[in-house]
């Protein structure tokens, strides 16, 4: 018997996996009416368990499909691990049955950005392949199972990481864009969430570093497999190394100020060279074979490359085609003017690099003391005291709501003008009685939502609504 625990979007699909199977399966969830149950009408009762978690049931049960909200310590998986019975993430399964060439993408900042670039560029560069993303982004990945795709773009959270066994997570490329302090109330520390990011390089054919990434992964590590660290293959390529080429590039986004478009440019090359790769594999495998794997091994695999795959035209194409994409929905997202003043929804950032990276860019694009900060809600144990003035200084007036608005004030107040309020609607009236022609309101809250909201994307839409841009 199957126990899945944990019924939210991830345990829905495993649901429809077994059933498609005929396999059965237990119900376990902590909550009385967990979401994902809505869409089923005729489950047995006998086989729901909700409202806590039950160990009596663990003798009934040889696979746990754990869905990635469930902590690693919780008291089904501690007991479960003694007994070994297996434990199989959404992933693996999918990874094994999978026909599709598969590309892991993770990191703390622009998953999500980074893999709707990565679909757009794949889309319009391969136009003979079938294209899909899926993961964390929105589709569960065994939703994908039945579909005859040729490359599936996956953004895999350090929850599924988490729970994986790296030896499962066999991929033909994995990309780790950056990893800074998140998910704290979770992980016990940062080298541990480092480390459980890092799963994505075990089993890869072709591992990319992004370009904010700094980890113990390296350029040694070429003379194993093949891997693109950005700012060593971006240097070290000619047609990139070309002044009238970087010159066609500025050209090309010179009014193309999506932030944060552009600190995931060269990430999204990397993987169209990648597949590119792969789908020249037994020429590349044969030419990178005869290469000398001493120093400077990647300035020679890249002129193979270079040489093998045709990277002028390559590049051009990516670069065109990028052109035309559109950052999603509430990821330093543009919404308006209103009386003069901007307002910008970027309620995915959930952690406070996200936060300090958009008050930056604020900062770049309309000057300092601009920016009327929105921010508050559940801060997941982050080290609120690395908010310094110098990282506010920018900042003209904060607004804190939500759950640890207390807390985040007396870390913050003396840095920067602080003002508490009682929820959003009232941070955006406050927003608009205090601002100026010139200032940018800014939903930055770099917390959880789940205090006041279901997620990011409901937080999102009711910015936009309070900030009259429906």
């Amino acid at each position: 018997m199957h126990l899945i625990l944990g019924f939210g979007a991830t345990g829905a699909s495993y649901l429809r996996y077994l059933n498609k199977r005929n396999i059965p399966a237990l119900i376990m969830d902590s909550r009385h009416h967990p979401p994902g149950l809505s869409e089923f009408t005729s489950l047995n009762k006998e086989n729901l368990f909700l409202g806590g978690f039950n160990q009596e049931i663990l003798d009934r049960v040889e696979t746990i499909l754990v869905s990635p909200g469930i902590p690693y310590d919780n008291e089904i998986l501690l007991e479960a691990r003694k007994l070994n019975k297996k434990i199989a993430t959404d992933i693996e399964i999918f990874l094994k049955e999978s026909k599709s060439r598969n590309i892991l993408v993770t990191g703390t900042n622009g998953k999500t950005t980074a893999v709707s670039m990565m679909t757009h560029a794949l889309k319009g560069t391969f136009q003979d392949e079938k294209i899909i993303s899926c993961g964390n982004i929105g589709i569960p990945v065994l939703d994908t199972l039945e579909e005859e795709n040729d490359i599936s773009v996956i953004e895999v959270s350090s929850f599924q990481l988490e729970h994986s066994d790296p030896d499962n997570l066999e991929c033909d490329i994995a990309c780790l864009l950056n990893v800074s302090e998140d998910h704290l109330d979770r992980h016990v520390s940062l080298e541990e969430y480092k480390e459980i990011k890092e799963k994505v390089f075990y089993n890869s054919k072709i591992s990319i570093l992004g370009e904010e990434y700094h980890g113990k992964y390296h350029l040694n590590q070429l003379s194993k497999k093949i891997l693109f660290w950005w700012r060593g293959w971006t240097e070290g390529t000619k047609w990139l190394q070309e002044s009238h080429n970087v010159s066609l590039l500025e050209e090309i986004y010179k009014d193309h100020h999506k932030f944060p478009f552009n600190k995931h440019l060269y990430t999204v090359m990397a993987v169209i060279l990648s597949v590119a790769i792969l789908r020249n594999k037994r020429k590349v495998d044969q030419g990178i074979n005869t290469l000398d794997q001493s120093e400077g091994f990647l300035e020679r695999q890249l002129d193979f490359l270079e040489e093998e795959l045709d990277l002028s035209d390559l590049w051009l194409k990516t670069a065109k085609i990028l052109n035309s994409f559109e950052l999603p929905e509430h990821r330093f997202e543009y919404l308006g003017i209103r009386n003069g003043v901007h307002f910008i929804n970027d309620s995915k950032a959930t952690n406070i690099h996200s936060m300090l990276a958009a008050i930056d860019e604020v900062k770049n694009r309309y000057g300092k003391n601009t920016t009327i900060l929105i921010c508050g809600g559940d801060s997941k144990n982050q080290d609120i005291s690395k908010l310094t003035k110098e990282n506010l200084k920018s900042i003209k007036k904060i607004l804190i709501y939500g759950v640890d608005k207390k807390i985040i004030k007396e870390n913050i107040h003396t840095n920067a003008d602080c003002l508490l309020v009682n929820d959003l609607e009232e941070a955006v009236d406050k927003a608009k009685s205090c601002s100026i022609e010139g200032d940018v309101v800014l939903l930055s809250p770099f917390c959880a939502s789940t205090d006041m909201f279901l997620d990011y994307r409901e937080r999102g839409h009711k910015f936009r609504e309070l900030s009259g841009f429906n």
